[in-house]
């Protein structure tokens, strides 16, 4: 009996024990298994390499360099303290600082991170035991500061945050891998390693639009244009016209990207694409354009100039009085009193049309972070001087990119173009993720219209506001602007300007549209004019880029005296355009046939070939352009103009003579 009793309790606990062991074995070996991996093994994150950013021509603007983060691993380390003597000798640190980073810990510890390859290599000839490398990546920016506002730069754990580096981080970030340090005890060869599960995948290289020597010039440039006249700052934009490419895009102050935490952080900010301001005289441009495209303005519309315009019995003051002008000579001499009678020319809703196809009051588009869309109000909110305001580019705030994307219209026959600074993405592997093409938006003049456009802009240039920014060997077409400073108070500040150029060049066959502006330039103030201050740099920066680029150079007797050659620059920038956006159906951007309208006549026709518009001058006003034109005239009343025989516009030989009537003002 006892032997059964004995027999049944060893079968019971036996019957235990294995219960017990199927519990451990069976349900809980998930458990024990993991517990098990994470006592003998230490994982780790693999860091990846951050993709790069060229120029167009393959110049290096961001890479990440190879780096390494020292490891000691104690339970295959023989002698800490032997070890740590010869380590001293290769990396920065002492013995002392060695042994305390350890402190009679053990396991995994970090020694010392960003330890530049030739010293790792060193270290890893000796095949100290224990001793363990991890890659890493650090940025670099090989220019420094060169096109800073432009590329931004990563923070310490590699996130973007500020520039193309914030806008692309998804997508050259890449994905890290993963690394497990096995115990010697867990190992199947009997011996710890480092051992990758996961590989880590390179982030993609960005290729920019961006001329590494461009963007040199330009900097170059402002910092001179600074440096004279301590504006607050200074912009500058080059962008080919054709395909919305944007060959350099400068600010100033710009900082030093590897060295960006000891810069203010004002600094950092892309102000061509961020910062808004009343653009002022550069507009007029685009009013001209909408009286000829409704057919309000045509090669025989006059104005005259007394010095001032008058809307709303407010008087808009013009720089100077320029007597009786035609509209290339109202743009050439940037007369307001021109732009104010055009204002009451045309329907305000077809200028804020024009204005908002011409892309203001909203963002264009470009691939850097926080554009601003500018401010453009509707006509539901305008007073009764808001359309001769924006006539002359006040009432509205716009960025330089909207600017120059804009006139870009103007040089490539009519298109509005997207501008962008992307060029491609190219994978680690060399395939090409993406190829960024020229993107039109909308044709927003018929190709006649632009080229009369150009030529009113050649006009500023050879006889107008702009002589400054003329070029010796390339013809110029551009805008002066000298735009008050808006007072938060009401009004506008007297001494507080920006200053500005906006351009094409060469004029009739555009290879780039170059902006240059000043933001409140120091001096006397009777020189701090667009034409004086941002036209010479214009100048200066557009010939050094034409050169570069190898333009033909434009400006001698055959091509200046030749309309041949003038026809001929014209059907080779359409030309130039059909092919560089691969064959798009341009006519799928075409205007209405209704806006298909008269276009003005060149800068060369003259004011004697057609009646002048008389109507709401003096007396003595018409009596004295009648002798100015040696125009015979009858002179009927007194007052003001209120109708003449025959109408404005009509042939000269019709005035046989011409007859005006007056009548007395209000209250005479």
């Amino acid at each position: 009996m006892r032997v059964l009793y004995l027999f049944l309790t060893i079968g019971v606990v036996l019957s235990l024990f294995f219960l017990r062991l199927a519990y451990l074995q069976i349900i809980q070996y998930e458990f024990w298994s993991q517990l098990s991996e994470k006592n003998h093994l230490t994982r780790h994150t693999i860091d990846v390499k951050r993709g790069s950013i060229f120029d167009r021509n393959g110049v290096d603007l961001a890479i990440s360099v190879e780096t390494y983060t020292m490891y000691l691993y104690t339970k295959e380390v023989k002698s800490i303290r032997e070890t740590a003597n010869i380590l001293s000798t290769i990396i920065p640190l002492t013995r002392e600082e060695i042994l305390a980073k350890i402190a009679g810990r053990k396991g995994y510890l970090p020694i010392m991170k960003g330890i530049e390859r030739p010293i790792a290599t060193k270290v890893m000839a000796l095949n100290l035991p224990g001793v363990i490398f991890e890659e890493n990546y650090r940025r670099i920016y090989p220019q420094n500061s060169l096109a800073s506002n432009i590329l931004g730069f990563c923070g310490a754990d590699g996130q973007g945050l500020e520039g193309l580096e914030r806008s692309f981080h998804d997508t050259m970030r890449g994905y890290p891998g993963v690394s497990v340090q096995e115990d010697v005890s867990f190992g199947e060869e009997g011996s710890s390693g480092l051992r990758v599960v996961k590989p880590p995948a390179g982030g993609c290289n960005l290729t920019l639009t961006i001329d590494s020597f461009i963007q040199h010039i330009m900097e170059t440039e402002l910092a001179k244009l600074i440096e004279q006249y301590k504006p607050i700052d200074a912009t500058a934009i080059a962008m080919d016209p054709y395909t919305g490419e944007i060959l350099g895009m400068a600010c100033l102050p710009n900082y030093d990207l590897n060295k960006f935490a000891e810069s203010p952080s004002d600094s950092y900010r892309n102000r061509p694409v961020v910062d808004v301001f009343e653009p002022g005289s550069c507009m007029k441009i685009f009013a001209a354009a909408c009286g000829i495209k409704t057919g309000k303005i045509t090669s025989g519309t006059r104005f005259y100039c007394k010095g001032f315009g008058e809307v709303m019995g407010r008087h808009i003051k013009c720089h100077g009085s320029h007597g009786l002008v035609d509209i290339n000579e109202a743009i050439a001499q940037s007369c307001n009193s021109s732009m104010v009678q055009i204002s009451q020319l045309i329907d305000s809703r077809q200028l804020y049309r024009m204005y908002r196809e011409m892309g203001f009051g909203e963002p264009t588009g470009i691939e850097t972070p926080s554009e601003s869309q500018g401010m453009f109000s509707s006509p539901s909110k305008w007073s009764g001087l808001s359309a001769a305001s924006l006539c002359i580019g006040q009432e509205l705030a716009v960025t330089g990119i909207q600017l120059v994307r804009a006139y870009s219209a103007v040089a490539n026959g009519g298109l509005l173009m997207k501008p962008h600074l992307i060029k491609s993405i190219v994978s680690q592997t060399g395939d090409i993720r993406e190829e960024i093409h020229p993107e039109p938006i909308r044709r927003v003049f018929p190709e006649k219209l632009a080229e009369s456009l150009r030529k009113m802009l050649i006009g500023v240039v050879d006889h107008g506001t702009g002589q400054q920014a003329a070029i010796a060997d390339y013809s110029v077409g551009g805008k002066t602007s000298t735009a008050q400073k808006a007072n938060p108070h009401g009004g506008y500040f007297q001494e507080k300007v920006n200053t500005s150029f906006i351009g094409m060049l060469p004029a009739m066959n555009p290879r780039i549209v170059l902006f240059v502006a000043a933001n409140e330039p120091k001096g006397e103030e009777k020189t701090l004019f667009g034409g004086k201050v941002a036209g010479p740099v214009f100048a200066i920066i557009g010939d050094r880029i034409l050169k570069y680029l190898k333009v033909q150079p434009d400006k001698h007797p055959a091509i200046a005296t030749s309309s041949a050659s003038v026809d001929k620059a014209s059907n080779d920038t359409v030309a130039a355009t059909s092919t560089l956006l691969h064959g798009m159906d341009l006519n799928s951007f075409a205007p209405p046939l209704a806006e298909q309208c008269p276009i003005a006549s060149n800068a060369s026709s003259s004011l004697q070939d057609s009646i002048p518009n008389f109507m709401g001058l003096t007396l003595k006003e018409v009596a004295s352009m009648a002798r100015t034109l040696d125009l015979p005239v009858r002179l009927v009343g007194n007052g003001i103009a209120v109708e003449q025989s025959p109408q404005a516009g009509a042939p000269r030989s019709a005035a046989n003579p011409l007859t005006i009537k007056f009548s007395p003002r209000i209250g005479e």
